[in-house]
């Protein structure tokens, strides 16, 4: 569904409308909702576009290498978030002990 943004001419209010189509759209005679004026001008505004997530827990070990290898810093930060702190198994790995910590006895 296309929404567009709009600034009435006549009284500076902004406003948004949705369309069912983008023909529904380019044939619309938009009208400000706050003042009736139908001396509105179309906005530009910044476009969110969704990526597809990528499912990095499921990635063999070689294809988790070839990610690494692609130098592509955001699939390598997002496989990272994804896989790490897991072990093998998929359950959470316990969390390493530094050198300086005591040994439990």
């Amino acid at each position: 569904m296309p929404q567009y943004d709009f600034r009435c001419d006549a009284c500076q209010h902004r406003f948004s409308l949705r369309f069912k189509t983008y023909a529904a759209a380019d044939e619309a005679a938009p009208h400000c909702p706050a003042c009736a004026s139908g001396d509105v001008t179309r906005l530009i505004s910044q476009v969110a576009i969704p990526r597809s997530q990528r499912d990095y827990g499921g990635l063999t070990s070689q294809e988790m290498l070839s990610v690494l290898e692609s130098g592509d810093k955001r699939q390598v930060d997002e496989m990272v978030r994804q896989v790490g702190g897991r072990s093998p198994d998929g359950s959470a790995a316990p969390s390493p002990q530094s050198e300086d910590s005591p040994e439990p006895h």
